[in-house]
């Protein structure tokens, strides 16, 4: 089971890491807000793939802990997690030559929700199942 969790942490992983190099990208293009000292392409593509790897290995131990209760868990515990770590754009200290400070968790905040919707978008094709059950 771990196999099957770990290639859609990968999947997950690569999903919300381009969807959020194209949110970097637009976001730039709109408003011109330069935080490439702080978020930038490598950092993103390892915060997302660290964060569904994590949820992965979370969901293999709900599996062995909560048995047919482990995928209603993880989707609470991981929606949970997902607007806690919102918190931390709001709390961070930016450098002060950074432009436009109060445009940053503009940038960040949406981001933090991207591995829990890569995950929830590709979990029908790991689990041979429609959500719905059907």
């Amino acid at each position: 089971m771990f196999k099957k969790r770990f290639y859609q942490g990968i999947a997950a992983g690569a999903l919300a890491s381009v969807a959020a190099l194209l949110y970097n990208r637009i976001y730039f293009f709109a408003l011109e807000a330069n935080f490439s000292k702080l978020v930038n392409p490598g950092s993103l593509i390892a915060a997302n793939v660290l964060a569904c790897m994590l949820a992965a290995l979370g969901y293999v131990l709900l599996e062995k802990w909560a048995k047919n209760r482990a995928e209603v868990m993880f989707n609470i515990l991981f929606s949970v997690a997902s607007f806690g770590s919102i918190l931390l754009p709001f709390a961070a200290k930016l450098p002060l030559d950074i432009q436009n400070p109060e445009l940053f968790p503009g940038l960040t905040v949406p981001m933090h929700f991207f591995p829990a919707l890569a995950w929830h978008t590709l979990a029908p094709l790991f689990h041979g199942k429609s959500s719905s059950g059907h």
